[in-house]
């Protein structure tokens, strides 16, 4: 039998990523920023699986001894996707070559991250739609070489999806649906059932913020109880396929919502799932 545990994962970033938004809050705690690393930061929820972000500067490099250590430090997990695309949409271009040669390696590698791909092409890129799709196929293309198949799923923000071409959809494996302002998570479900309507065969994850980039503060607690939630009722619906907390890199700070979140987990892990 499948649990909600099973279903769970942590956005991994490498460690102190946040710090520089983290240190501008100002509060004692936070001054030195966060040095948790992304399987530290799956530990520390008690979660099995994690999705390895690299930064908006492409670190870990692919292939560098840096990116091989992450990979050690994911032994112990279930399931491991890599990015092809980072933060702000960076790449450095060989990452699928880097994904095949970890699939040879670890069991565990599962699948393509592309984090911020749509945002590569502006802020409106149905103008790129032929670029998008040569990309992604380009991408697939090269992940046929590994050892096994190699999904591909997408940062896809709520309010913006409209911006993107089904036709470019319709070259997606999975959507990882996220809410940038936690101010509208109150608009998630009505967002999210449309969604569906858009894209019923897509496999999609709910993404869940510990913090609002946006203001630079923790989610407020009851919209934080209001997404996990949401996203356990999505789960046991089978509505979705996974939940996905963001980040390591704004954990060990002492963010009431990183509190909540490993007692909710704690709370939630042994639920048995039918669908």
């Amino acid at each position: 039998m499948t649990k909600a545990i099973d279903k769970y994962w942590l956005f991994g970033v490498r460690a102190h990523q946040d710090d520089p938004l983290l240190n501008a809050l100002g509060h004692k705690e936070r001054r030195n920023g966060s040095r948790i690393t992304p399987a530290e930061g799956a530990f520390m929820l008690g979660v099995p699986n994690i999705i390895m972000v690299t930064s908006e500067t492409g670190e870990p490099v692919p292939f560098t001894h840096d990116a091989y250590q992450y990979c050690e430090s994911f032994r112990p997990l279930k399931r491991v996707m890599w990015s092809s695309c980072g933060s702000s949409g960076w790449r450095n271009g060989n990452e699928e070559d880097f994904i095949c040669e970890l699939s040879r390696k670890y069991d565990n590698i599962c699948g393509t991250y592309l984090d911020d791909f749509f945002a590569r092409f502006g802020a409106k890129p149905q103008e790129h739609t032929e670029e998008l799709l040569g990309c992604i196929r380009g991408i697939r293309e090269t992940l046929s070489h590994a050892s096994r198949p190699m999904p591909i799923c997408v940062t896809a923000y709520m309010q913006g999806m409209d911006e993107v071409a089904q036709s470019v959809l319709d070259e997606i494996d999975g959507l990882v649906v996220w809410t940038w302002r936690s101010e509208e998570l109150p608009m998630l479900p009505k967002r999210f059932q449309q969604l569906e309507q858009r894209c019923p065969k897509h496999r999609k994850l709910l993404g869940i913020y510990m913090f609002d980039f946006t203001t630079r503060e923790a989610v407020d607690m009851e919209l934080m109880r209001f997404q996990c939630d949401f996203g356990l009722e999505m789960l046991k619906a089978g509505r979705v396929d996974g939940l996905v907390f963001e980040s390591n890199s704004v954990m060990g700070v002492g963010l009431p919502t990183e509190t909540y979140l490993r007692e909710w987990i704690a709370r939630t892990r042994d639920i048995e799932l039918t669908n």
